[in-house]
């Protein structure tokens, strides 16, 4: 596989510390408030990354924390009269719902910040020994110059960043670049016992002493979003090689785009978000995630409501391929013709190969996409036999998993029982718009004869009848959707 190296800057083979094993940290949210879509795009990036993986024969250590007590946790605790860990611990759970409605699969390790105070402190006291920090009236430093490969990662220079807007004045420090490892309380704060005074940990040192802990010096790969390259992933690197006496810390750096909102990145600080939960009540989770991974993973992705509508659409037809090759795989016939096999086999080397090259999302689907038609194409010419149906849905399937999208059957499930429970709603639509209808109609049969009525009307130039069909089936929660391949309805509880 070859990966892009943040540090390196260069597209590179991934090659482990260990052969045939991958490990793997990957910076996770800050609780104190719901998680929004910039939040999803990296956990299914790098959801993504670990299904390949494992995928293609590696076993993959997946560590993830959550910073459980920092500024704003403390700051939103006090204004919600709560302890901050609970506060966290809240959004946490909530955290997990959204991920898992997404088919986000969890890592293997997920460490806290509150858990992992010792070694935090063991972490800081070998930085210290080392001479690369100081204990000042507030607190404990990091001294940035000191650490001589500084700026690499972001590819900045000490100068440059020392007039940048991000560097924090303070008194306290020797330098303004300097960034704090243990802060001392404040009064009425959470804090936890140090060499150094009660205190909580600064947030940059977390990262190293949790990744350390489960992964060791020179794990494989360290990923987030690139809002994290400076200066989180920047002093990662100079406080662990510090402590680490210069020993790598990571062997290679990954980072995800921006999702951009009104030309901003989506923040939470920013308050230009748009929260899971408020996108996962207009829309199923697979059809979020596919929307999510359409665009390379490195780019910005800019959020457009509108295109999930498209992901919807093109959700919908992997859902209803799938099923088509669970009924053509009833079939007796068992013959499986060489070219059919030929089809099959080079689609999962194409797919295989375009995620192997740097994720590249954008050409998997397409190979997706074009082996459905291909065998539909092929099913349109002559019956497809049993084994050859089977066949295709094992590498399809293979493919929806590794792309997280392979909950189809839950989805047909879950809709059709949707439908299911509008029956006597749409039997009422049906008598006002002039659909015969009784009780022995399926849900499915009345709402496609519904949809015929109002295709008949807009064939007819009566769009005030298309118009009234339309606005009844979304007064009881089916919103019909027109494309070039038909009508496609989606149905909210």
């Amino acid at each position: 596989m070859r990966i892009h190296d943040t540090l390196t800057r260069k597209t590179v083979e991934l090659v482990p510390r260990e052969p045939g094993r991958i490990t793997m940290y990957v910076c996770g949210v800050t609780p104190y408030a719901s998680a929004h879509v910039g939040h999803a795009r990296t956990a299914v990036v790098y959801d993504l990354l670990k299904r390949y993986l494992r995928h293609a024969g590696y076993v993959v250590t997946h560590v993830s924390n959550y910073t459980d007590i920092d500024d704003k946790i403390i700051r939103r605790a006090q204004e919600q009269g709560i302890a901050p860990l609970d506060l966290s611990a809240r959004y946490i759970g909530e955290y997990l719902e959204d991920m898992a409605a997404l088919n986000v699969l969890p890592p293997d390790i997920t460490p806290r910040v509150s858990e992992s105070i010792q070694d935090i402190i063991d972490l800081i006291g070998r930085i210290v020994a080392n001479g690369y920090a100081y204990v000042s009236s507030d607190g404990v430093y990091f001294s940035v110059r000191k650490f001589s490969c500084y700026g690499r990662l972001s590819g900045r220079s000490v100068d440059e960043m020392r007039s940048g807007a991000r560097v924090e004045v303070n008194e306290a420090k020797e330098d303004p670049l300097d960034f704090a490892l243990w802060k001392l309380a404040k009064p009425g704060e959470i804090s936890w016992d140090s060499p150094w005074g009660k205190g909580r940990p600064g947030w940059h040192i977390e990262c190293s002493a949790m990744s350390l802990r489960h992964l060791g010096a020179g794990f494989d790969i360290h990923g987030g979003g690139e809002d994290l390259i400076f200066p989180h992933h920047e002093n990662e690197i100079a406080q662990s090689e510090a402590a680490l006496g210069g020993q790598q810390f990571v062997r290679y750096w990954m980072h995800s785009g921006m999702v951009n909102m009104g030309g901003e990145k989506m923040s939470k600080s920013l308050g230009n978000v748009m929260t899971v939960r408020e996108l996962l009540e207009q829309y199923p989770g697979q059809v979020v995630r596919l929307y999510l991974l359409q665009t390379s993973y490195e780019k910005p992705l800019k959020f457009n409501i509108s295109g999930f509508g498209q992901a919807f659409t093109t959700y919908e037809r992997m859902a209803e391929f799938e099923a088509f090759l669970q009924e053509l795989g009833q079939v007796s016939h068992e013959g499986l013709e060489p070219e059919f096999e030929s089809t099959c086999s080079s689609f999962l080397g194409e797919f295989d190969a375009s995620l192997a090259d740097n994720l590249n999302t954008s050409r998997a689907l397409a190979s997706v996409y074009e082996f459905m038609t291909r065998v539909r194409r092929t099913a349109s010419e002559r019956l497809l036999g049993g084994s050859e149906a089977s066949r295709a849905l094992e590498v399809f399937r293979s493919a929806l998993w590794v792309l997280g999208l392979d909950q189809t059957n839950d989805y047909m499930g879950h809709k059709s029982s949707l439908l299911a429970g509008k029956q006597h709603a749409l039997m009422a639509v049906a008598a006002e718009v002039g659909v015969a209808a009784d009780d022995h109609n399926s849900t499915s049969d009345l709402l496609d004869t519904i949809v015929m009525k109002r295709r008949v009307a807009r064939e007819a130039g009566q769009y005030d009848v298309a118009d009234q069909i339309r606005e009844r089936l979304r007064g009881v929660g089916i919103a019909l959707e027109d494309g070039v391949d038909g009508v496609r309805y989606r149905i909210h509880g």
